[in-house]
């Protein structure tokens, strides 16, 4: 029997599914450890246990339109939730690096299901501002809260009772499983478009501006990675701080964009067709400021302008697609968004390369400005391009 809940309970259930997105930073905060546990194993290998499950998050990412269309979102919840749990955790007991990396995989693929999940449970049951909110709610604070809890928590057991103990914070979703599972209720919003749409003999398509927003995405995770991999290098190797104050920069640019999560909704009302451009602009800026500090001071600075630009920018792809597209492929939108994501997290370690290659830079300050440039970049051509109204209707064509 289905149990009714009130609308401040349901808003609570739907955001807290974005709690994991991004919690496959745990092996990223005990990874020195983990290298040092298998010197045999070259660095970069060893790497693939914090970098496998964005590759694999793809995959299921692609395919969670279709996915959605055949199983009940109840459904895909349990599996995602499941094999969270159970990728994350295995490490614990597995020695055997190749068989962590698998185990990675599992979680890789759970991400993949959960993370398009938490974005379309939202569009089935709230429309306008409320919408809105609870994806920049969603996708920005609760997301960093959950990446402060996993990276904080796996490295407090890592340090009490060594590297493979952190994976046990992976347990910590079970509590969300129980209570969605208890309480959240099956969506129908979508189902009455969808069928209208098969006894009409319409052809629903994705529409054009979609497929470039998701391109839009890819270049802008890419972008981002210039920044995650390099603030600490550019602090410690100038001597304005050790891995502590490293540490301190990332938490600064997390809690901008959770801060930037609150007021999403407001700020997207207010600039209905120039928010994304300003929140990529920020996230440029941010980089840029960064990239010519003399002092910390300066580096906390551009990494809260930063994170607050992430914190509009990310909610904002997912928000604009959920606007473009008519609600029968909502869900296949959603999917590509973060199929995207995770591909401009793989692209970002090799084209960094490339250009420092051609330019014959290092690691440090130089890929700050190449990502500086290219979000400024981005940001202008989404407002030539990328300002116009959504004109969901236009897409609805009759066969």
């Amino acid at each position: 029997m289905r149990r009714s809940v009130g609308k401040k309970m349901l808003m609570f259930l739907v955001v807290i599914i974005a709690f994991q997105d991004v919690a496959a930073g745990v092996a990223g905060s005990i990874m020195a450890d983990i290298i040092n546990a298998y010197p045999d194993y070259d660095p970069t290998i060893v790497m693939m246990v914090a970098t496998f499950p964005g590759l694999i998050q793809i995959i299921p990412a692609l395919f969670y339109g279709k996915l959605s269309n055949r199983f009940k979102k109840r459904t895909l919840l349990f599996t995602g939730l499941t094999l969270f749990i159970i990728g994350g955790t295995l490490p614990t007991f597995i020695d055997s690096l190749p068989l962590i990396i698998a185990a990675r995989g599992i979680l890789g693929l759970g991400v993949g299901i959960t993370m398009p999940l938490s974005i379309d449970i939202i569009t089935d049951f709230f429309e306008g501002r409320e919408k809105d909110f609870l994806i920049g709610f969603g996708t920005s604070t609760v997301a960093c809260i959950g990446a402060i809890f996993f990276q904080l928590g796996g490295g407090m057991l890592a340090d009490a009772f060594g590297w493979q103990y952190g994976f046990l914070t992976y347990l910590f979703p079970i509590w969300i499983l129980a209570v969605t599972i208890l309480y959240l209720p099956e969506p129908e919003k979508k189902e009455h478009a969808h069928t209208a749409s098969l006894e009409g003999q319409k052809k629903v398509k994705m529409p054009k501006a979609v497929y470039w927003t998701v391109l839009a995405q890819v270049f802008y995770s890419a972008l981002i990675f210039g920044y995650v991999t390099n603030i600490s290098v550019v602090i410690q190797m100038d001597n304005l701080g050790s891995a502590t104050e490293a540490g301190m920069a990332i938490s600064v640019f997390t809690f901008g964009t959770l801060l930037a999560g609150f007021v999403f909704g407001r700020f997207k009302h207010m600039l209905p067709r120039m928010y994304m451009p300003v929140g990529i602009l920020m996230t440029g800026i941010g980089m840029a400021i960064c990239y010519v500090s003399p002092n910390l001071t300066l580096i906390f600075i551009g990494s809260i302008i930063g994170g607050a630009g992430m914190g509009i920018g990310l909610p904002g792809i997912f928000a604009r697609v959920s606007d473009l597209t008519p609600a029968a492929v909502t869900s296949a939108g959603v999917g590509l968004v973060v199929a995207a994501q995770g591909v401009g997290g793989i692209m970002g370690p090799f084209g960094f390369q490339v250009v420092q290659n051609i330019f014959n830079q290092g690691i440090g300050r130089f890929p700050l400005a190449v990502s500086a440039i290219g979000l400024i970049l981005l940001a202008i051509v989404w407002v030539v391009s990328g300002t116009r109204a959504p004109k969901q209707d236009l897409e609805v064509t009759l066969n």
